[in-house]
């Protein structure tokens, strides 16, 4: 099939990995892909252009910017109908940006389907972010339920991002839940690097747990430091490996230096991509204490690709990905006390920690990896 695949991102971070691997998994399942947007196709590290593009977008007031992010409509249709005239798509894939009704305008003009990805309520979103609070609050909210009800189908990152956006007047049954997946061959299971070990001054014997991603509050970070105090004060051996950095990051350090465990904690900073799973092979387990209600958390699903036993709340957007007690445990959410019971729990039980990563593997190579995504994304437009 032709695909003609659309975005408007920059591509850093989880959004241009998500964008590079559809796109690679459709070609690998032998469908021809165009890739048209502000940046075009999404490179490992940031372009010169994508680059510019977010030093103006910084400069620009923010009601000027929601304008020109409705004027991309106009833009869109065009350069999509373009497209359509001289590519001749099979379906338009089109992730979901705010303001933006473009391709599916154009769809329906040129009766091409049209596969919508919603990752993000991005209207809700922008509605209580203090640096991107929307001024045309209104007509973003209902540009955001029209475009998610009009296009062909709609494809959603988890259950409840389905069940916010039907609250909002999409039809029910409209949206297909699918959780983000993972490169298994990528991400796959590997010895621990003993010199990082050392570099990092892990001492051997600790149980390490993990954390990856962009250090930002609603990560839930405090309460896994919170829980890994609890457990040094009662003599555990434990030493919490955070690797990312991010805005957080002084208010977490202030927390650690303040419970008295900097020994036992190591914040990495930032690291590029494909040094991430070196570092997650350090792992004993790992954990992602709290996410965005709506979110498919990539980080859980790269865990399990590495064969790591993973510990999240119990909510129904990580029930999206794991299963209770074969792949994953879960903890009340919000609860550093219950965090902390299935971290003694996993320390206690080397075997179950070894089961439920092998499971995990298991799991990401049967249904939770891009190429299952991009099958079942073809098989909706197959005639």
């Amino acid at each position: 099939m032709r695909i003609l695949y659309h975005h408007r991102t920059l591509g850093d971070g989880a959004e241009g990995i998500h964008i590079r691997e559809m796109v690679k998994a459709f070609r690998a399942l032998g469908h021809e892909v165009r890739v048209i947007g502000p940046t075009g196709e999404i490179q490992a590290q940031p372009s010169r252009k994508s680059r510019i593009l977010e030093r103006i977008k910084r400069m620009i007031p923010h009601a000027l910017y929601e304008l020109l992010e409705l004027s991309y409509t106009g833009y869109c249709f065009l350069k999509t109908a373009q497209a359509i005239r001289s590519f001749r798509p099979d379906f338009i894939y089109d992730r979901y940006i705010i303001f933006n009704a473009g391709p599916v305008l154009a769809g329906r003009a040129f009766r091409v389907p049209v596969c919508l990805e919603v990752n993000a309520p991005l209207a809700k979103e922008r509605s209580i972010e203090p640096d991107e609070r929307l001024v045309f609050q209104k007509l973003a909210s209902w540009m955001e339920g029209w475009i998610c009800a009009t296009s062909t189908e709609t494809i959603v990152v988890s259950t409840p991002l389905k069940d916010y956006l039907e609250s909002i007047g999409v039809p029910r049954g409209k949206c297909i839940v699918m959780a983000n997946g993972v490169d298994p061959e990528r991400f796959s299971p590997r010895p621990r690097n003993e010199a990082l070990l050392g570099e990092l001054g892990i001492p051997a014997g600790a149980l390490v747990v993990g954390f990856t991603g962009i250090l930002r509050p609603w990560h839930g970070l405090e309460l896994l430091i919170d829980a890994a105090a609890s457990m040094v004060k009662r003599g555990r051996r434990i030493f919490l490996l955070i690797v990312g950095d991010g805005p957080y990051r002084s208010s977490l350090e202030g927390r650690i230096a303040e419970l008295g465990i900097s020994a036992c904690v190591r914040i990495t900073g930032r690291l590029p991509h494909e040094k991430v799973p070196e570092y997650v092979s350090l792992f004993d387990v790992a954990v992602s204490p709290r996410a965005t209600f709506y979110a498919s958390p990539m980080k859980v699903i790269e865990y399990m690709a590495l064969g790591k036993p993973v510990v999240v709340p119990r909510t129904a957007n990580f029930l999206d990905i794991i299963d209770e007690g074969v792949n994953g445990i879960t903890f009340e959410d919000g609860s550093a006390a219950a965090l902390e019971k299935a971290l003694v729990d996993l320390s206690d039980s080397p075997g179950a920690c070894k089961d439920l990563g092998a499971k995990s593997r298991r799991k990401v190579e049967s249904r939770l990896n891009w190429r299952w995504n991009a099958t079942e994304v073809c098989r909706l437009f197959v005639t």
